[in-house]
Order: structure tokens, then sequence, then C-alpha cells
């Protein structure tokens, strides 16, 4: 998914918005990004706490809008879907 693309989905959403990756039945917190090497792309990280929207916006407000966001596998990110279950939104990248 290429940032500009993620951001024009997101822009009305909650800014709280935690953000999660899904593989299979897994679904695991997105806690940091990092640089692919030798790539202008991010790559998400799997961590213990999620990070925000905004915390996401904010770390990538530099970037290039043909950016692409990544799995940690560095797999192409191709979509999401919200769970409004939670108090704070969830928005979960497969």
């Amino acid at each position: 998914m290429k940032l500009i693309d993620f951001q024009n989905l997101t822009q009305y959403m909650s800014p709280k918005s935690l953000l999660y990756w899904q593989e299979g039945d897994n679904i695991m917190a997105i806690s940091q990004l990092r640089f692919v090497p030798n790539s202008p792309n991010i790559k998400v990280v799997i961590g213990k706490k999620p990070m925000t929207v905004s915390q996401l916006t904010a770390r990538l407000h530099d970037m290039s809008d043909d950016t692409q966001l990544l799995s940690a596998r560095q797999q192409p990110i191709f979509g999401f879907h919200l769970s409004l279950d939670d108090i704070a939104p969830h928005i979960i990248l497969k």
C-alpha cells in the first residue's frame, strides 16, 4: 500500500486509532517502522505496544507519497479493516 493511499483512507479516523498487522488468524501490534535497505520503502515492526495513526503519520511526514508500506516480512500490504469493538479503534493491516 502506498503511503498516500493509507493517509487518504485514514485521514478522518481518530488519531488515537491503534495499528495492528494480521497474519493468518494472528493479530499483532505494530510498534515501530524501519527503512528497507536500498529502497525508499518502509516495513512495519511487530512489538508489544501498538503505535497510533498519529505516531505513524508523524514519523512518515517527510516521506514521498510513493513510499510503500510493507509487512514485517517485506511483503506488500494490500489494505486494512477496522475493529470498533474496543475503546480506541483498531486498524488492522493485512
